[in-house]
């Protein structure tokens, strides 16, 4: 098995899973926001780790040498992170995952899970399925978007790529991120005693890391004929919330909380997504509410268990800027998906 960016958000809570269910696991990541995603793993016999660049062919060839399996998490992440410069987020997140797909394919590898994101739907009043058109409204989704469009006409018999399009994700990670709203969210509430939602009308449907670590699992189990070419809403109907939601569950665990709301942007994705699919295809619930992540990150935060929320390696975005990043310049492997 390889995944690819396993030292990310997502990949370190998906890794440990995978060693305790039996595989050999090679995770290939450049290490860009540091290794503190796979620190927990690292003395595992049946864990391997491959330095390198996304982009970077023999690097991707070594990790995928051996592997049965591919789950690709490797990307730039976040609007703001991938606006920095978009030549290199599409280079990155799509010419590169193309790349990785050929090389895999040409191995041999039959399975290829692909991290995408609910975010390619845009904005949209009505409750969209996997069949819906997509309409991406900032660069991250779009490279996610046309990625998919390089994926799915690979399928055939002897390959079977798979995408899963994660919901806004949220939750404790050995990759701490506070640029995910609700992680961010409950940070302040528990440091400032203060929240400020933008909108708070905006639609997103919400998802804990680990489940979602658990419908990858599920992919990786199901019969290829029946996952092959398929696309996939990560999530749950019953966490479809606004974002003035999160600011009410925030303040119903952490009390006293000052809420405060400021104007939305003019642009900005605003959409409800259905997981019937993924429910009666897979079998696929998640078991994590959005209560759950929040009270898990405010518990670490009191007991002093991570740093200053504000700090830099918290957020894709501040590590590329603190980084100088520029066209061509990054390293880039690591993965953060939703």
């Amino acid at each position: 098995m390889a995944v690819i960016g396993g030292a990310g958000y997502l990949g370190s809570v998906l890794v440990p899973m995978l060693l305790e269910a039996g595989q050999q696991v090679t995770v290939m990541d450049a290490l860009m926001y540091g290794d503190d995603g796979i620190g927990h793993v690292a003395a595992h016999p049946g864990f391997r780790l491959v330095r390198g660049d996304l982009r970077d062919i023999e690097t991707v060839i070594r990790a995928c040498a051996r592997a049965d399996a591919v789950v690709h998490l490797g990307a730039l992440v976040g609007d703001p992170a991938c606006a920095l410069d978009e030549p290199t987020t599409l280079e990155v997140n799509r010419d590169a995952t193309g790349a990785a797909a050929r090389i895999a394919r040409a191995l041999g590898v039959r399975r290829f899970v692909f991290a995408s994101t609910c975010a390619v739907y845009g904005a949209s009043d009505r409750v969209l399925t996997e069949d819906s058109a997509v309409r991406p409204v900032s660069v991250y989704a779009r490279s996610k978007a046309e990625s998919e469009q390089l994926l799915l006409p690979m399928t055939g018999p002897d390959f079977s790529p798979t995408v899963l399009r994660f919901g806004t994700l949220f939750g404790q990670s050995y990759r701490e991120r506070f640029d995910l709203v609700v992680n961010l969210l409950a940070a302040k509430a528990v440091v400032d005693g203060e929240i400020t939602i933008t909108g708070g009308d905006q639609w997103r449907p919400f998802v804990h890391v680990a489940d979602v670590a658990d419908a990858v699992l599920r992919c990786l189990a199901a019969p290829t004929g029946l996952v092959g070419g398929r696309v996939y809403n990560v999530g749950s109907d019953e966490q479809n919330l606004q974002l003035s939601d999160v600011a009410a569950a925030v303040a119903e665990v952490v009390p006293g909380v000052r809420v405060r709301f400021a104007p939305a942007a003019e642009v900005e994705a605003d959409y409800h997504v259905s997981f019937a699919r993924i429910r009666s295809e897979l079998g696929f619930r998640t078991s994590r509410d959005l209560a759950h992540g929040i009270a898990e990150i405010a518990q670490a935060v009191r007991a002093g268990r991570v740093g200053d929320y504000a700090d830099a390696r918290y957020s894709n975005y501040k590590s590329l800027l603190s980084e100088q990043f520029a066209v061509g310049s990054a390293p880039v492997a690591a993965a953060a998906a939703g």
